[in-house]
């Protein structure tokens, strides 16, 4: 449990200084500093900072592991919460710039305990705030925050997974709190000057009310794409490692069987670097489609697929689709199997639509399903969504469309599909032969030259005949 709560802290932290924090600085700068300073009343900024990030902390926490159930439950949309969470942050943001409205917002709060208020309706309105930037929050998706949300979405909630999401949610707040405490900060120093003190709460209503708009239409997510994932590396190094997979792998009981990071494969296990032949079985491969059962890892070696590997594996047969609601891109919307592909090469992509990193590898499994789909590459997406709005097919199929994504997009809303793969990454590729077997595996962003050679050789192992267009460029920008 220790060993959890530190994997968590951790990865809490990376993620509160990482770019997906981007669009939520703003507001907590200003939330932080919108507190007018008054004689005897220094500590103000500090409280009301402190309210915001509880109010996130508690809303994130509670949303990721319990949001989809609860919606559920109650009846209300899945994207209820969000569009709420941009109510708040506009009408908050108004306030902040027309005082009388302020007024009328914070009459709630008046009646609120002193432990929220302190006799300042402003503070306990700054909680609500922390509300409502937990639910508008995304941050960048790694093993930790892809086992709280798939425990949270199929119900699986453990004590380990309780004490991961407050330990992780708590290291998001660090950061986070340091940010709100710089604006206080600022707002101190300006409260001596009454009309720059004003100016200042104008400025952080305008910059909430004008998130807002960003986030509703996501106008953020290109900043996002833009930023280099700074923390890859650090976050990779936390949750990567094999300690932390083994920890992680026990909240659901489950023996991984692809290698989270580039590692020699155990002396018990073995791995091929060349294709099966045509119509033979692949070395210790099950003799069904499905994934190798526990029963099966317990009883005999398994193969290990090591991530971002520059050759081809045998990785036993890839499991099948299972679970799927909704199929989107395909004839009257029918559902797609691996055995329907059977011949072809098949890259199965999961994702979801609001994960940055999922984002930023988007273009390049679009630019390969266009260079190769006529040369016999098929692409499924598994869409496994990560918050509760990402489980409405309105929203998937909106972005489905707004993203150019042609290919077969399967809504695996039960985290079925995810499982039956052991799988705990967005974005996550599964390169599969035409034999129906795992070849290739590759988990978060990167190595995409790499990928793309694989798929290459897979299709020419195929097809010796297949003539194939020129690798994509990687000096030029995928769009």
């Amino acid at each position: 449990m220790l060993l959890l709560i530190a994997i968590g802290l951790l990865a809490g932290v990376i993620t509160g200084v990482s770019p997906c924090v981007l669009p939520v600085l703003p507001v907590l700068f200003f939330a932080g500093g919108s507190t007018q300073v008054e004689p005897g009343r220094k500590r103000a900024g500090l409280r009301r900072s402190a309210l915001v990030i509880a109010g996130v902390v508690v809303s994130f926490s509670v949303l990721t592991l319990l949001g989809t159930t609860i919606l559920r439950a109650v009846g209300l949309p899945l994207d209820f919460l969000r569009w709420a969470g941009l109510v708040v942050l506009v009408l908050v943001g108004l306030g902040l710039i027309f005082p009388r409205l302020e007024d009328r917002l914070q009459r709630p709060f008046r009646n609120l305990p002193k432990a929220f208020s302190r006799n300042d309706s402003r503070r306990g309105s700054g909680f609500v705030l922390g509300l409502a930037v937990g639910t508008l929050y995304v941050p960048c998706a790694g093993p930790v925050l892809a086992a709280i949300s798939i425990a949270g979405s199929s119900g699986q909630i453990s004590g380990g997974i309780a004490a991961l999401t407050i330990a992780f949610s708590v290291g998001v707040a660090i950061p986070l709190f340091a940010f709100a405490m710089a604006g206080a900060g600022i707002s101190q120093r300006l409260a001596a000057f009454r009309r720059r003190s004003r100016n200042f709460r104008v400025a952080g209503g305008t910059v909430m009310v004008l998130l807002a708009v960003a986030l509703t239409f996501d106008l953020t997510d290109g900043l996002q794409r833009i930023v280099p994932a700074y923390t890859q590396a650090l976050q990779d190094e936390v949750e990567n490692n094999p300690a932390a997979q083994q920890a992680l792998a026990g909240l659901t009981a489950r023996t991984p069987t692809l290698a989270a990071t580039p590692a020699p494969a155990p002396a018990t296990r073995t791995a091929s670097t060349q294709p099966p032949a045509s119509g033979t079985a692949p070395t210790q491969a099950p003799a069904s489609g499905a994934a190798p059962s526990r029963a099966a890892r317990a009883s005999g070696p398994v193969v290990t697929c090591v991530s971002h590997a520059t050759t081809l594996a045998n990785c036993g047969r890839a499991p099948q689709f299972t679970g799927i609601s909704t199929w989107l891109n395909t004839p009257q919307d029918r559902p797609v199997t691996l055995a329907s592909m059977s011949g072809h090469v098949v890259l199965v992509n999961f994702w979801t639509f609001s994960c940055i990193n999922c984002q930023r590898a988007l273009p390049y499994v679009k630019a390969w399903y266009a260079r190769y789909h006529a040369s016999g590459l098929d692409i499924v997406g598994i869409h496994t969504p990560e918050f509760s709005y990402e489980h409405e097919l309105g929203n998937v199929r909106d972005a489905v469309g707004s993203d150019g994504v042609l290919y077969p997009v399967g809504l695996d809303n039960s985290s079925a599909t995810w499982r039956a793969y052991d799988n705990s990454y967005w974005p996550a590729e599964y390169l599969v032969d035409a034999q129906g077997v795992l070849r290739h595996v590759v988990y978060g962003e990167g190595g995409y030259a790499d990928s793309e050679a694989l798929i290459r050789a897979l299709l020419r192992s195929q097809n010796p005949a297949v003539v194939l267009p020129p690798p994509t460029d990687p000096a030029v920008p995928v769009g």
